[in-house]
């Protein structure tokens, strides 16, 4: 009998004891979590230039500025579309084995039920040195799959230090003894650690002694999908998105994500001259009046200018006349 579970906060009909369903992990609820920081990161920037209304701010904080603008909408964007639109899963758990496809230099990593050797759960301290304030980093329960370093080596191992990235090694595989630990990491994927711990175990109990089989091609369904979607209705496909659907937004997220938008409104209408404080009005006046007085010096002094430049003409005119005579 299937039981509602939670899949990113989004209830989805997962049996764990089936083993025969395929379970897809996405990033698409961490990746939606962006969505406030994108939104700050853009008031920031709308209200560096708002504080320095009605001149730009200082070269520096005016690139600072444009890009934090730039890096907001961005990262607001890509959060929206990661809401509404799925990635590609970076695990896969089907009856085969565990199908992983973190690195961009591989398609896909896979390890056969049989090739593991033990599940465990552990707590991962990094130390994060890529950071402008280096610190640790903390993952904690982490559920791992025990392989043998003669199968991690044959093949999951990357030769190119550049492809595996700086903390391969210490949070995707890392080694313990003569066995290497392969990190499966929950929060990434947005669902419970105990979740992803018990469906991983229930399938390598199941298939852990089967012998290698013929992957078979397993059409897809998404038990948490939007509406109207046809190609998740059709009949006989056993693939369930856990984790694949940001959750909904709880009232603590929406409040991270409404003031941010009224702050975004609120100095944009300013920048745009909707409304203003008092002492931007003052500043506005002062500039008007620099920029009249400005602009009747210059005038003054283009017709002084002007003036001077026809006496001087008068005068070599008279100096001409006058000596021409003799």
């Amino acid at each position: 009998m299937l039981r509602p579970a939670k899949a990113g906060g989004l209830a989805v009909q997962v049996d764990p004891s089936d083993v025969h369903q395929t379970l897809e992990y996405r990033l698409d609820a961490e990746f939606a979590s962006w969505l406030p920081i994108g939104l700050l990161t853009l008031f920031c920037g709308l209200f560096i230039f708002a504080m320095e209304i009605p001149d730009w701010p200082r070269p520096g904080e005016t690139l600072g500025a444009f890009a934090a603008i730039l890096v907001g909408i961005g990262l607001s964007v890509f959060a929206l579309r990661r809401r509404f639109r799925r990635g590609k899963p970076v695990y896969v758990l089907s009856p085969d084995g565990v199908h992983i496809s973190w690195s961009s230099s591989r398609k896909e990593s896979f390890i056969p039920w049989r090739e593991i050797k033990g599940i465990d759960t552990i707590d991962i301290v990094v130390w994060h040195w890529l950071a402008r304030n280096p610190r640790n980093l903390h993952y904690n329960d982490v559920t791992v799959v025990l392989v043998s370093k003669q199968f991690y080596q044959a093949n999951l191992h990357i030769k190119s230090l550049f492809q595996r990235g700086p903390y391969w090694h210490q949070t995707a595989f890392i080694e313990k003894g003569d066995m290497v630990q392969c990190a499966l990491h929950a929060e990434f994927v947005g669902v419970a650690p105990q979740q992803l711990r018990g469906a991983v175990e229930v399938r390598w109990r199941a298939f852990g002694r089967e012998p290698d089989r013929p992957k078979p091609s397993v059409p897809v369904v998404y038990a948490a999908r939007r509406p109207g979607d046809a190609e998740a209705e059709a009949p006989g496909r056993k693939v369930i998105a856990a984790g694949g659907t940001p959750r909904p937004f709880s009232a603590w997220d929406a409040i991270k994500v409404v003031l941010p938008l009224i702050g975004i409104v609120v100095a944009g209408s300013n920048l745009a001259g909707i409304w203003s404080t008092d002492a931007q009005i003052q500043a506005r006046v002062k500039k008007r009046e620099w920029q009249e007085w400005n602009a009747r010096y210059e005038r003054e002094r283009r017709e002084l200018d002007e003036k001077l430049q026809k006496q001087r003409e008068e005068m070599d005119e008279a100096m001409r006349r006058a000596f021409t005579r003799y």
